[in-house]
Order: structure tokens, then C-alpha cells, then sequence
């Protein structure tokens, strides 16, 4: 069962989930909602209500299976929002992290082992980076033009990949972390880095349920 409908007010489900914040961005909806409901929204953004509630729902909620007609149009506007989506982590989130890392280890003791743990990330955000540069590059255009790179299959769980990297990096620095350092910039280091490892764990969700299934379809397989 889903957890939010069209009768849902959106600003309470923003309130209850605040990670949802982006989420709306990315489908074209600004804050300052008002008490308008998600159904009132969606019309007054011109926003199609089942593909928002499908997404919104598959984000926030791990047990909810959406039911979405697989058409071009709902695969192109999936594409759409994972491309603002990768957007979103190039100009903000990764740039973000690379800050308080650096101002972490300026502003910290010589007695850590922070660089080791910057190298870490870094090997996460390539990864990451690599996923968004082929997506970017091949499959969002390719599947554009309603045809399914080859290697999909085996590029299908390069996301979960990264969002593993992340989960092991915080538990590296919650675990492991030693030495003096400054301990409200760590804290905005954990705060960054688990931010984006969840957003990149929900985001898996929306293109485990909603792209791969449009995908298998072109692809003549059932989901």
C-alpha cells in the first residue's frame, strides 16, 4: 500500500520525510507548497499525480512496488528526473563532501588517519562518478532512441555498489577514526556523506522498480 496519495498534503509529507526535499526539485516542484494537497500540487505544476506518487512512494518507502503503465513517456520522464538526480550529486553533494573533507584535515591534527579516509571516499566518488558519466554518456541516450545497451545487465547493480562504499567509509570513520581532528567538521563529514549514501540507496529503488521494468519490456522480458 502506498503511504502518500493525492489527499496527502505535500508539506506534511515533507516534514515527516525531509530527504523528499530533492526529490520534489527533481520533479519540478519548489518549496512553499502551502497546505496544497499532492494532487493540488501536481496539477498546479502541470506534473502527471500517479508518476510524482510513484516515485515519491518508491523513494521513501522500501516495501512499496509501484504500479506504472510502461510507455515511452514514463521511461523518458524517468530518465528525466535520474538525470537531475546525477545532476544533483556532481554540482552538490560530491563538491559538498570534497569541502568538509578538506577543511577537516587543514583544520586537524597530524596524528589521524583522515587522508586515508579521504582516499577512501575518493575512490567512491570516481565510482560514482563513472556510473553518472555512463549513464550520461550511453544509456539514458540510448534508451532514448528505445534501445537497451547490451552490457545493462551487468551494469545494473554498479549503484548499490557505491552505496555500499559509502555505508563501509562510514563505518570506517565511526569505527576506526583515531588521532585529533576537529570534531563539528567531522560531524559535517558523517552528515554529508550519510545524505548522500541514502539518497543514493532510495534512488536504487526508483531504478530497480520503475526504469528496469520499462527497460526488461523493451527488452520483450517480463519484470
Amino acid at each position: 500500500m502506498a503511504i502518500y496519495n493525492t489527499d496527502t498534503r505535500l508539506s506534511e509529507a515533507i516534514l515527516k520525510h525531509p530527504s523528499l526535499i530533492p526529490v520534489i526539485d527533481r520533479l519540478g516542484v519548489s518549496l512553499g507548497v502551502g497546505d496544497r494537497t499532492i494532487g493540488e500540487v501536481c496539477e498546479k505544476c502541470g506534473i502527471d499525480k500517479g508518476f510524482f506518487l510513484s516515485m515519491v512512494n518508491t523513494f521513501i518507502d522500501e516495501e512499496y512496488f509501484p504500479v506504472n503503465p510502461r510507455d515511452t513517456f514514463t521511461l523518458a520522464k524517468t530518465i528525466d528526473y535520474l538525470e537531475k538526480t546525477d545532476a544533483y550529486y556532481l554540482k552538490s553533494q560530491l563538491p559538498n563532501i570534497e569541502r568538509h573533507f578538506s577543511s577537516l584535515i587543514s583544520r586537524s591534527g597530524n596524528d589521524n588517519n583522515l587522508e586515508l579516509l579521504m582516499t577512501f571516499y575518493g575512490e567512491a566518488s570516481q565510482e560514482l562518478r563513472e556510473c553518472m558519466s555512463y549513464d550520461a554518456d550511453v544509456l539514458y541516450p540510448t534508451l532514448r532512441k528505445g534501445v537497451v545497451p547490451p552490457e545493462y545487465t551487468e551494469r545494473d547493480s554498479a549503484y548499490n555498489d557505491v552505496g555500499e562504499k559509502l555505508h563501509d567509509l562510514l563505518y570506517l570513520i565511526v569505527a576506526h577514526l583515531k588521532g585529533t581532528y576537529d570534531h563539528n567538521l567531522c560531524m559535517a563529514v558523517i552528515s554529508a556523506v550519510f545524505s548522500l549514501e541514502r539518497d543514493i540507496r532510495q534512488n536504487n529503488r526508483i531504478r530497480q522498480r520503475i526504469l528496469k521494468p520499462s527497460v526488461l519490456e523493451m527488452c520483450g522480458n517480463k519484470a
